[in-house]
């Protein structure tokens, strides 16, 4: 199947109006329109020796409004006492450069690292597939190639408006259809209502004007802005399966009008004409229906008990575990929960108000005080300044249920009285005051809940302490959530941070705390430049990519694809993924394995001639002189492709690069295994550090599991199998020697067995065999998806041959056919009464009336008559080789 897939998470606002991106997203489309890696990189450039860089940076960034700059940032530097640290350079979003990495530890070896973990109410995208696996290659190669001690803090959000929501919407619902198990008229009145409420939240219905679900279809197709995404949705309905969507670049806005209307259309049918299954009517009727019955009980107070919306984070919590370990992301070395944070989210908060940084309001909310922060030297919006201000993101950052508030009159200095609302649109939620129907904790302002951004500074910093050196997430989240996590966490820290050691002062470019030293930010993955987003329900679930058809065809994602694809993408670039990109990552994947599997095999081979007492040669020419170069020149490439901020597309490219070149070697059908094995493990070492392996890396292993293996535990098939396979190659060899040598016995016969064998029985055991000249096969466990694969398409275009042939025997047989009649024949009856009379060759002289033929018409006849000529000549002469 083709999966058409997008952005990583819910970007705050329209793709149009963002500026943070320096250069534009990786576009990776079509088979033809793909961008070739190995081609369109530059070559890997060798590591800088170390230096103590300037101990300021920043970077001027503009927007068309005015100019907004990045406040000056601290490099950090390392201890005189610490080892030589690897020369890596890192893209950091606080700078938006790259920067020499220098961990806060004094000795140079711990790095400790926060990581925006999930949001818990749904199942798990591609979009955040990109984003921790992605973050997990990074984390592997500072643990397992530079050889950091990593301490990887993830959070698990389970205390949020979504989740609220969610959880809400799930129980009326699910309590309504318990109730209500036919479709009575009431039912379908109150999901009737369900439908005017939905089409008028979220399309524009002018005022007085009547729309109904009879009626929808004409209305939408005839509005002015809303006809042409109707028309997109139409055309997409009436494709066939196995067809694709013409791709057509929706903004985010357009893209929400889209789902909309899919939705009513959907919800439209089964309300014009009733399905006999009640739950194929409820199953069409699930978006609208939900949050109406939520409107209707937050209007009638309902209470809920906090088990509902814990029933629902644990299990997506659990989901989410499950994805991740079945994409191979380490688990990280602490979880946070942010249920089990809530008495330190509340002294976190209570501190920034004694520090005159953050004030309650009479509704018993409390909001981050941004004029006063900055008013105490401290610069705001560290990381895009230029989307300070920006209301539209702002209210997304404060969550779905936080109502619209205008802002209070500025409260005298000096006096104790709680703000009625928040002073400024700037200001953010420390602490939220719960209303009916959502869950609750006591604090000294009143029962409430934390807000979402103070939920990481209140975890990052109760086991990381007061400075940590990686704080990662997706590129969405930069502004607000990242930005307010800094502002709240330098503010509680300001005065408070005590540093250890003499490594890496706390203090930034403005004499102010400096919390996170370098933030990483992974780019998107999206489809036609539109984002991948739950809310607007065009997401492909990580579950979903990964599945078997029920065919139990092999998917078109395995956790290895993913992981390559991200892998050439880059960590910190968009990238836009169709069947291009899939067939890239596929052919990359392709040729390594079946590198692996010829290595292996050729070293089984050689272990085996060692066991019989077989003489072995060990020899070095100038070839293994040059393929051992080759190696050295890999490894030094790769190695500065990843001190250039963790180049991974570059690296790729080093890896395929070799392995092309060892095949060149290995061709000459003299090379040396040991140097073959030699690369094979390097390489092997690689994959296993960018998380392409499952299994743990072993000094001498080759080669990685198959890309669908769960079972790190699986005992080696190489070991199992491969006596039993040579077995049977010898047999084959000796039938194809026999059958060969002797014409005598049925060779023909014996060749076909012998290739029906090799063609159609070993490769769905995983079995390929390799004929070589003068010696026996070689004999490889390759994955049998691959193979299958490859018989399929060799299949294929033996069918295509197979069919051409037949069509151009069939146009041949034709075209003899048309020969049949001899010339001599084709102007006398029964063929034609045209003519009286014929000269000796057949040619008429006289029309059947006795009149000569014309000068016109003779020199017609003789044409057609030398033309017949050619075909009965052509004819005869095939019947007489018969």
């Amino acid at each position: 199947m083709t999966l058409r897939i997008s952005l990583t998470a819910a970007r705050r606002a329209l793709s149009t109006r963002r500026v943070t991106s320096p250069r534009p997203p990786l576009l990776l489309t079509t088979a033809l329109q793909t961008t070739k890696l190995s081609r369109s990189l530059p070559p890997p450039r060798p590591c800088p020796a170390f230096a103590t860089p300037p101990h300021l940076l920043h970077r001027t960034m503009t927007t068309t409004a005015s100019s907004r700059r990045q406040p000056a940032w601290a490099q950090p530097t390392p201890s005189p006492q610490a080892p030589a640290l690897p020369p890596l350079k890192v893209y950091n979003s606080l700078t938006r450069t790259k920067v020499p990495f220098v961990p806060i530890d004094a000795e140079g070896r711990k790095v400790t690292w926060y990581c925006c973990g999930p949001t818990v109410y749904d199942a798990g995208h591609l979009g955040h597939a990109r984003n921790y696996v992605t973050t997990d290659v990074l984390r592997r190669i500072m643990r397992d190639y530079f050889g950091f001690e990593v301490t990887f803090v993830q959070n698990v959000t389970d205390v949020d408006d979504k989740i609220i929501l969610r959880a809400r919407q799930n129980h009326l619902f699910t309590e309504f259809t318990s109730k209500n198990e036919s479709i009575t008229p009431e039912v379908k009145a109150t999901v009737l209502d369900a439908w005017t409420q939905y089409i008028t939240q979220n399309l524009q219905v002018a005022e007085g004007e009547s729309v109904s679900p009879a009626s929808f279809v004409k209305w939408v197709s005839e509005d002015k802005d809303l006809g042409r995404i109707y028309a997109i949705v139409d055309k997409e309905s009436k494709l066939k399966p196995g067809q694709e969507a013409e791709e057509v670049l929706l903004n985010e806005k357009d893209t929400k009008k889209k789902m909309h209307i899919k939705t009513l259309l959907t919800s439209s049918a089964v309300l014009v004409q009733q399905p006999q299954n009640a739950s194929d009517f409820y199953a069409a009727v699930s978006s609208i229906l939900p949050p109406y019955l939520d409107a209707k009980a937050k209007a009638e107070g309902r209470e809920y008990g906090k088990e509902i919306f814990s029933k629902l984070s644990t299990y997506w919590e659990n989901h989410f575990n499950e994805d991740m370990k079945r994409l191979n992301v380490l688990p990280p070395t602490i979880i946070t929960r942010v249920s089990e944070f809530i008495p330190e989210n509340v002294s976190f908060v209570e501190r920034l108000v004694e520090k005159g940084l953050a004030y309650p309001t009479e509704d018993g909310s409390v909001y981050f005080d941004i004029q006063a922060y900055e008013s105490s030297g401290h610069h705001y919006a560290k990381l895009e300044p230029w989307n300070k201000g920006d209301v539209s993101l702002i209210a997304d950052g404060e969550g779905a249920l936080s109502a619209p508030t205008t802002i209070t009159d500025p409260i005298p200095s000096g006096t104790t009285a709680f703000a009625k609302t928040k002073k400024s649109t700037s200001d953010f939620a420390l602490w939220k005051c719960s209303k009916a129907g959502e869950p609750s904790w006591p604090s000294p302002w009143g029962a409430g809940r934390p807000g979402w951004h103070i939920e990481c500074s209140v975890m990052a910093s109760h086991v990381l302490g007061g400075q940590i050196d990686i704080h990662s997430g997706g590129i969405d989240l930069a502004f607000p959530h990242h930005d307010n996590e800094i502002a709240q966490s330098e503010a509680f820290w300001e005065g408070d941070y005590k540093p250890q050691g003499e490594c890496c002062g706390s203090t930034s470019g403005d004499g102010k705390h400096q919390w996170i030293n370098y933030f990483l930010h992974m780019g998107h993955l999206s489809i036609q430049g539109s984002k991948m987003s739950k809310s607007l329900k065009n997401f492909v679930s990580i579950r979903e990519a990964l599945a078997r058809s029920p065919s139990g065809e092999a998917p078109a994602w395995t956790a290895r694809g993913l992981r390559v694809v991200f892998l050439m993408g880059g960590w910190k670039e968009g990238i836009e993924v169709g069947v291009g990109v899939l067939l890239e990552a596929r052919k990359w994947e392709e040729t390594i394995g079946k590198f692996f599997a010829v290595v292996k095999a050729l070293v089984s081979e050689e272990t085996e001639k060692e066991q019989a007492g077989e003489f072995v040669p060990m020899k070095f020419t100038a070839a293994e002189n040059q393929i051992y170069k080759d190696l050295d020149d890999a490894r030094s490439a790769l190695h500065a492709a990843l001190c250039d901020n963790f180049n991974t597309p570059v690296a790729m490219d080093v890896l395929s690069q070799l392995v092309g070149k060892a095949n060149i070697y290995n061709s000459s059908g003299s090379a040396s295994v040991p140097a073959l094995k030699e690369i094979a493990r390097w390489i092997t070492r690689i994959v296993n550090i960018f998380g392409l392996d499952s299994t743990p890396y072993a000094g001498d292993k080759i080669g990685w599991n198959d890309a669908n293996a769960t079972d790190s535990g699986a005992v080696n098939k190489e070991e199992v199998l491969m006596p039993y396979l040579r077995v049977l190659s010898t047999f084959r060899d000796q039938v194809r020697a026999l059958a060969i040598s002797n014409p005598q016995v049925s060779s023909k016969d014996l060749l076909a067995l012998s290739d029906v064998l090799r063609e159609d029985i070993l490769p769905a055991l995983g079995v390929s065999l390799d004929d070589r000249d003068n010696t026996k096969a070689l004999v490889k466990l390759v994955s049998p998806e691959i193979l299958l694969a490859q018989k399929a398409e060799k299949d294929r275009k033996a069918a295509e041959k197979e069919a051409n042939r037949l069509e151009k025997a069939a146009a041949e047989r034709k075209r003899l056919e048309a020969g049949k009649l001899s010339h001599l024949e084709m102007f006398k009856p029964p063929q034609t009464d045209e003519f009286g009379a014929w000269d000796d060759e057949g040619l008429p002289t006289h029309t059947k009336d006795g009149e000569p033929l014309a000068k016109s018409r003779s020199k017609k006849v003789k044409k057609d008559w030398e033309r017949q000529k050619k075909l009965h000549e052509t004819y005869t002469a095939a019947i007489a080789k018969q």
